[in-house]
């Protein structure tokens, strides 16, 4: 399958580009329903003026009238409507829910061949739409039946893309039997079907239930299209939950009922004073303008005004993915409504499906918004990854030092920091409490510990969640002593968490610091930071032949570690955004020498292997392996079927994505064989 790659990931997410016979688009995308015979405003247009690349019609409207049905077997569905982009075509299936058609109004391979027929660059199934009130029974037969319909288009789609509907009404186990079985087959896109209603009732909630309930059963090279889905306020939250496609005539209903749709929810015209955006209708008119244009024409402009926002949007979206913020415009939609609240938290607690898709190391800002943001992937990865690879855990001297990150820790504690860092780990480690969790020293400049804003104020939520993470931390250290270090910070509100502790109330005396430190031999400095940075990022237990024989360069403007070498030659480099380690190709040689996990190796086909060895990004169609624990943003060592290194780089899909896509990066190659 050779349509679809992904070039950017947030949350579950996916920057993407699909090629159609008509062109490429980008993804996430909104296609405006188009009906053949009512369009107010032309399909090209849609395209020129406002900036969609694709659109979707309706193949049965489209057959059941000869005047359309003739020009569009002649002509092509393209001809039809004039336009030369990719177009989508439904089959009817909403049209005999919503209109009640009897069963066999529609046939359900004759629509397919029909679709394929007229040049539909993707054809849907004639599903079965299942009512929200439907009882399980119905919605289970109304699953079988789709599947069973499913099973006999896929001969008649030709080299049509084939949309393959997930029905299952509002029960989680049917959406996912109904994913699970529709993945087996030869399928090219999948709709979330059956939601229009609940979307209609704000039951945002259950649309994201069904969505993430699907999207675990789905192979991830295949776009998802959430259907009916156009309302601006909505889509961020969707996209959140991985839904690429979206379509909708909204913006035609809501004008012909003289609504306008915002980002934040929905205005009736009448009731408005002043026009409450700026696109080329709201800054060229005032609402009263607005209220006396001729109805034919007014509509046209609430129409054109819906388009404008939409496209706005989506355009937002898209970026915000590129930016890793997301989860911010998410956030913000969701405070227009409680079931955009409720729809946003379902995601937030789907902490597993969260982490194995966010990349990581994004290197993004993360800004507090609100209780959600304490279950931010990069949070809860961070604090696993600290209970799981953290390298020292017994220590004579425990120091808790609260703090809020909006500073740089060690600027804010550098007598304290400085006396750590030059002493033993089993003498004394320290611990930074902040609002996300413990940062340890080591690790005081490793995303995201410092790219995240909190308030000074944090609420009841996020207080519990950094106790507990505090708490398991704690009680998973062995030491003989620890010491609080009072301070006029939030996070000192944690106090209770930990017990016992001895209270001190200055940081800024060298003499008590000295006092609780104990005297013992001295660390090389930066060692220590180099062995927790080796293990949390690689799950090395580095040498200590490896840190005897190299060199620690430091930034001489921000006295950081800036490259590792070894004879004048740099293995390793320290990135300034991320506090992370990127290796130059003997940075991978040194890897694989050291063992490095399984997790962080993907190997390609021999043929592949040279062009990756020639500097050429390591494609997914050619990986034979890669862990499924591998995650996107990893720094990662490519290698031939032998196991010899032939590149390193930044892995851009997690390792379930690099075996299932046939196209699009799988790793961006920094250094290789032959460039170095």
């Amino acid at each position: 399958m050779e349509h679809f790659e992904v070039k950017n990931k947030d949350f579950l997410a996916r920057l993407g580009r699909f090629t159609t016979s008509h062109g490429t688009v980008d993804t996430p995308l909104l296609m405006p329903v188009v009906h053949p015979g009512k369009s107010q405003i032309k399909p090209k247009n849609l395209r020129n003026e406002f900036g969609f690349q694709m659109l979707i019609t309706n193949s049965y409207i489209i057959k059941s009238r000869n005047e359309f049905r003739e020009r569009a077997l002649r002509e092509g569905v393209h001809g039809l409507l004039d336009f030369d982009g990719p177009i989508m075509t439904d089959s009817g299936t909403f049209q005999m829910y919503f209109h009640g058609l009897p069963e066999g109004e529609i046939d359900p391979l004759d629509i397919v061949q029909f679709q394929r027929e007229i040049g539909s660059d993707v054809g849907t199934i004639l599903d079965v739409f299942s009512e929200p009130d439907a009882g399980r029974a119905q919605a289970e037969e109304d699953v079988k039946v789709s599947l069973e319909r499913a099973e006999k288009s896929i001969g008649e789609k030709g080299s049509m893309y084939l949309a393959g509907t997930i029905q299952g009404g509002v029960y989680e186990g049917l959406r996912e039997e109904a994913a699970s079985r529709m993945a087996a087959l030869d399928i090219d896109i999948h709709p979330i079907g059956g939601v229009v209603p609940l979307m209609e009732r704000y039951r945002f909630a259950e649309v994201i239930r069904a969505t993430l309930a699907a999207k675990k059963h789905l192979p991830p090279n295949r776009p998802v299209h959430l259907f009916g889905c156009g309302h601006p306020m909505f889509m961020a939250i969707a996209a959140l939950a991985g839904c690429d496609f979206f379509d909708s005539a909204s913006y035609a209903k809501f004008a012909d009922a003289g609504r306008i749709l915002l980002p934040t929810g929905t205005a009736h015209l009448e009731n408005l004073r002043e026009l409450p955006c700026d696109c080329p209708i709201c800054s060229g008119m005032t609402a009263d303008d607005l209220k006396q244009l001729p109805e034919k024409e007014r509509v046209i402009s609430l129409m054109r005004h819906n388009l404008y926002v939409t496209a706005s949007e989506m355009r937002r979206i898209r970026q915000s993915i590129v930016d890793g913020k997301l989860i911010e415009l998410a956030s913000a939609r969701a405070r227009s409504h409680p079931s955009l609240q409720e729809a946003l938290q379902v995601i937030i607690n789907s902490q597993a499906m969260l982490e194995e898709n966010d990349p990581v190391g994004k290197g993004s800002s993360i800004f507090y918004t609100g209780p959600e943001t304490i279950v931010h992937p990069a949070f809860v990865r961070h604090h696993l990854r600290t209970i799981r690879r953290y390298p020292f855990w017994a220590t004579d001297t425990l120091l808790l030092v609260p703090h809020m990150g909006d500073r740089p820790f060690s600027d804010t504690t550098a007598l304290i920091a400085d006396a750590v860092r030059t002493t033993l780990p089993e003498k004394a480690i320290l611990f930074y409490v902040t609002p996300f969790g413990v940062v340890p020293l080591e690790l005081e400049h490793v995303y995201p510990a410092q790219q995240t804003v909190f308030p000074k104020t944090i609420d009841a939520y996020t207080v519990k969640t950094a106790k507990a993470r505090l708490l398991e931390i704690v009680e998973k250290m062995r030491f003989r002593k620890a010491y609080w270090f009072l301070r006029d910070v939030y996070t000192s509100k944690f106090l209770s968490a930990v017990t016992p502790v001895t209270e001190i109330e200055t940081l800024d005396s060298a003499t008590a610091i000295a006092e609780v430190i104990p005297k013992g031999e001295e660390d090389r400095e930066g060692l220590r930071k180099l062995r927790a940075l080796f293990a949390f990022q690689w799950e090395i237990d580095i040498s200590d032949d490896f840190l005897e024989s190299i060199e620690v360069v430091y930034s001489r403007s921000t006295g950081k570690i800036r490259h590792l070498k070894r004879d004048g030659e740099i293995l390793f480099t320290v990135v300034p955004t991320t506090g992370m380690l990127t290796p130059t190709f003997e940075g991978g040689l040194e890897l694989l020498s050291q063992r490095v996990a399984e997790d962080y190796v993907v190997t390609m086909e021999e043929e592949a292997s040279e062009f990756v060895a020639a500097g050429k990004s390591a494609l997914a169609k050619f990986v034979t392996r890669a862990s499924p624990a591998l995650r996107a943003g990893e720094e990662t060592v490519v290698v031939d079927p032998a196991g010899n290194l032939v590149g390193v780089g930044k892995s851009v899909l997690n390792g379930q994505e690099m075996l299932a896509f046939d196209r699009g990066v799988a790793v961006m190659t920094r250094h290789s064989k032959r460039l170095d």
